[in-house]
C-alpha cells in the first residue's frame, strides 16, 4: 500500500497516550547567505509558518541542538551540501551529546 504523499503545511492528528497528537509535514534545507558565511536552515510548515535556525553563536536564530538534529536529519537525507561544517554543533567543549 502506497503511504499518501505529504507535503509542507500538511497537518494529520494521531491518538498519542491518552490524548491526541500532531504530526506537521515540515520543508527544512540548509543554505548560506554569502560564501564563508553561517550556514542557515530554513524550515517551512503550514499556514505561511517560515523559521530559520543557525550555526551562529552570535545571532539570535542560534540554537546548538535544534541545528544538530536537523543537521543530522539533512545529512541522513543527503540534502546536506556543506561536508563537516556544522559538525561543531555535535558536542560542546567535552559535553556529551
Amino acid at each position: 500500500m502506497m503511504k499518501p504523499e505529504m507535503k509542507p503545511g500538511d497537518v494529520r492528528t494521531f491518538k498519542h497516550g491518552e490524548g491526541n497528537a500532531v504530526v506537521l509535514a515540515i520543508g527544512v534545507w540548509a543554505r548560506r547567505d554569502t560564501d564563508k558565511g553561517p550556514i542557515r536552515i530554513d524550515i517551512t510548515g503550514p499556514k505561511d509558518m517560515h523559521t530559520t535556525v543557525t550555526n551562529n553563536p552570535d545571532s539570535e536564530r542560534y540554537h546548538r541542538t535544534l541545528f544538530r538534529d536537523l543537521r543530522r536529519v539533512l545529512l541522513e537525507n543527503k540534502c546536506w551540501p556543506f561536508g563537516e561544517e556544522g559538525s561543531e554543533t555535535e558536542a560542546r567543549s567535552g559535553t556529551p551529546v
